[in-house]
């Protein structure tokens, strides 16, 4: 039993000791966010001890890799071999084969070689040209390799190709982060280099399936996350037609494949966290949204404007700034956004800054037209993909506000009725089915009409802010845009919740004294706006003053609103009363509502 506990304790301390280790060389080697920043003098000078803690950094959990690599078997045959800086730069794919290093950590420790002789000129990262040559020219002559499955796991590959940031990168960390090489390159068929076998370069990013396995008697697939990578190398070049209109859609199609392609792949199959839509124009309303956006936890994290090759670049990035819309209610606390612009075939990353309201260029100009930029794109968006991952795994950390509403995200509220915040604006649409069953269009037209002179009521506008009135389609379904913009908010003490209720029936006595009522008054229809006031929402239930009912929500309405009988102003009034009641750590009562100095006098009105 002490024996055991001896060997537990020991086992203990070597996995402290190693952890420290970890910590040391993240500390003075190396830093995933200034990538690389090793100089080739400094890791010629390591001894085999400093290379193994690389080494762990690198591809262990503890470090940045997501899956354990580089474990104590392969520790053992370094030291065995006494593989120091300098030797470890000089080896080749057979000189690990030889040591019998397993598959998939080759791959790493060979991309970790080309990484590690790359070099920075003027904030553009250069890859190794010669090395990649004399690596891909390599033939495997070694009968003895083992056959091992380089994927035994169905997203092995995609835990590998992306890195485990320990933060999340400041503003300014972005330009230098986003040239980071890949940790690894990405196999795909050799027919697919055919056009491309003069440009070394892009052996950086790929290397051909069948060189790694011709050995083993047959072709292994390759992994989901190359299908960005094939289509990067065959898709078909713009053909400079003379319509600009087709310029752009072939330019479209080739941005889906590069950028919502590679994040697809990215994200695990069992947790789909990053949601991604194309803007299509139907409608003028349609041009209010960026053409490309990307959404985590419900929060618009990158959009996309795609412009023709004949507009000024300002124009895009007057586009940017328009449809940001950078407020809490659709970003909360959210360090930055990624933004692109895309000018016919040109193509640049942007991180939008809300501290000082503008667009900061974060990457080159990357051409879609010439391969090697098309792989670069997807270098850039495999490290955009590792920041919106550390977004992701420190969402805590922002304070995410619970009230905020998905920027341009369609929400579905009850099947027939669907909801989208577009900035200053939303837009409600009422199915045909709804509209049949539920609403008459001259009603919901008149009372938005008749109240719209009402301060902290929801107004229908068009889509340029102006007072307005709902549209009725062809189809029989019906489109509100409404103004202004609110947010949910429970109130925190007395003092809101009597702002809240004064406002409240201050709403009703106005909208009673012009013949309407509300009819929907509950929590769901109070929210708050950015400066503070209260804001009531949906007039779609409402109805003019002593109205015959046709339906009865009788979970909110008293006993005597029934079908049937006429609604009256009071019963809006006993709504209040309700909310009231609810707050019951307050004592600010229904009652107390009920002996306001003008409330008898709307009372008195809604029987005249």
């Amino acid at each position: 039993m002490t024996r055991n506990n001896n060997k537990k304790r020991n086992l203990n301390k070597k996995l402290l000791e190693n952890n420290k280790s970890i910590s040391q060389v993240k500390r003075e080697y190396w830093n995933i966010l200034n990538f690389p920043t090793i100089n080739l003098d400094i890791i010629k000078k390591w001894d085999v001890q400093k290379l193994i803690y690389h080494l762990k950094v690198m591809f262990s959990v503890e470090g940045y890799c997501r899956k354990d690599l580089f474990n104590k078997e392969s520790e053992y045959k370094f030291r065995l071999k006494q593989i120091d800086g300098k030797t470890f730069l000089k080896m080749t794919r057979n000189d690990f084969f030889k040591m019998g290093i397993s598959g998939l950590l080759i791959l790493h420790l060979e991309a970790e070689i080309l990484r590690l002789h790359g070099y920075y000129k003027n904030e553009n990262y250069y890859e190794p040209e010669e090395l990649l040559l004399k690596f891909n020219s390599f033939e495997l002559r070694n009968n003895n390799i083992p056959k091992e499955n380089f994927f035994n796991k169905k997203d092995l590959f995609q835990q590998l190709i992306t890195r485990k940031l320990l933060k999340v990168p400041s503003i300014y960390e972005l330009k230098r982060f986003l040239l980071t090489p890949l940790p690894m390159r990405v196999f795909v068929p050799s027919f697919c280099l055919l056009n491309n076998q003069e440009n070394s370069n892009i052996y950086s990013y790929v290397i051909p399936q069948e060189q790694c396995f011709r050995e083993f008697g047959n072709i292994i697939p390759s992994s989901p996350i190359s299908l960005p990578f094939i289509n990067a190398l065959t898709y078909p070049y713009n053909s400079n037609s003379p319509c600009q209109e087709n310029n752009l859609i072939c330019y479209n199609l080739i941005i889906d494949a590069l950028i919502q392609g590679t994040l697809s792949c990215l994200q695990s199959q069992k947790s789909q966290w990053i949601y991604m839509a194309r803007n299509f124009i139907q409608s003028k309303e349609d041009l209010l949204r960026p053409d490309w956006m990307c959404w985590i936890n419900d929060h618009l994290i990158i959009h996309g404007i795609e412009l023709p090759e004949n507009v000024e670049l300002n124009v895009g990035i007057q586009n940017i700034i328009d449809k940001t819309h950078w407020k809490d209610i659709y970003y909360s606390n959210l360090p930055f956004k990624f933004v692109y612009i895309s000018k016919g075939p040109i193509l640049r990353w942007y991180v939008f800054d809300p501290l000082r309201y503008q667009i900061i260029s974060i990457s080159q100009d990357f051409d879609l037209d010439r391969t090697l930029d098309r792989l670069r794109m997807i270098r850039t968006v495999i490290n955009i993909y590792n920041v919106l991952d550390s977004i992701r795994r420190n969402w805590v950390q922002f304070k995410i506000n619970k009230s905020t509403h998905p920027l341009y995200l369609t929400i579905n509220r009850d099947g027939g009725t669907t909801i989208e915040f577009m900035g200053n604006l939303v837009k409600k649409s009422l199915s045909t089915q709804k509209m049949k069953e539920n609403f008459n269009y001259d009603t919901i037209r008149k009372i938005y009409l008749e109240t719209s002179h009402i301060k902290n009521l929801i107004h229908c506008v068009d889509l340029e802010g102006n007072l307005s009135y709902p549209i009725l389609t062809k189809d029989g379904s019906c489109k509100i845009f409404l103004h202004p913009v609110g947010y949910y908010y429970y109130p925190k003490n007395e003092l809101e919740v009597k702002s809240m209720i004064k406002t409240i029936l201050q709403v009703l006595k106005e909208m009673h004294q012009v013949n309407w009522t509300h009819r929907d008054i509950y929590w769901g229809n109070i929210l708050r706006q950015d400066n503070g006031d209260w804001l009531i929402i949906d007039l779609e239930l409402g109805g003019p003053v002593n109205e015959i009912l046709q339906f009865s929500l009788w979970n909110r309405w008293p006993e005597q609103a029934v079908i049937g009988k006429p609604y009256l102003a009071c019963y809006d009034i006993y709504q209040v009363g309700t909310l009231m009641d609810e707050l019951k750590d307050n004592n600010f009562t229904a009652e107390m509502a009920l002996r306001h100095e003008w409330l008898s006098e709307v009372i008195t009105c809604s029987h005249d």
